[in-house]
């Protein structure tokens, strides 16, 4: 009975425990996903640790902006973009850092694209679905690590 005891217990701290520690700098943490895929597939976050709100950092005046600020180059006629991002606190399973990218496609008939990305900071694994006109198409489990938020350029 003792050896059980001693299992699930073993069991049970290997999985609580971190797999590695953040790399902070002031608020901003970074975390890249989807190492397991190619180098042009990955997605890198910098996000405030307190709200979990996306930043990026401004390499002329090396400061880290919110990414609402970013200017993307180039003219959109067929779609209008959202993005939010939030930090859900829970002390069971590990914070989670959630992501919902909205694409509002102007074509006829009208139609949207959401995708749902759920990080869990703890286990640092990328759970991501998406969807069009409320029907799942796919999803998609990713690992991910910590990286230095002063020496990557965010995915967004």
């Amino acid at each position: 009975m003792r050896k059980i005891i001693f299992l699930l217990t073993t069991a049970l701290l290997i999985t609580a425990y971190p797999k590695q520690k953040p790399i902070i700098y002031g608020t901003y943490q970074a975390i890249r996903c989807g190492i397991n895929r190619k180098a042009s597939n990955q997605e890198t976050f910098i996000f405030d640790s307190k709200n979990g709100y996306l930043y990026y950092l401004d390499l002329k005046e090396n400061e880290f902006k919110p990414i609402s600020q970013r200017v993307n180059k180039g003219i959109y006629f067929y779609s209008m973009e959202e993005l939010s991002s939030r930090l859900k606190v829970n002390k069971l399973i590990g914070n989670q850092l959630v992501i919902i990218f909205i694409d509002h496609l102007n074509q006829e008939p009208y139609q949207e694209s959401i995708v749902n990305k759920t990080i869990n900071l703890r286990w640092l694994k990328m759970n991501t679905v998406s969807k069009k006109n409320s029907k799942k198409l796919s999803r998609r489990i990713d690992n991910c690590m910590w990286v230095d938020p002063k020496k990557v350029n965010t995915s967004f």
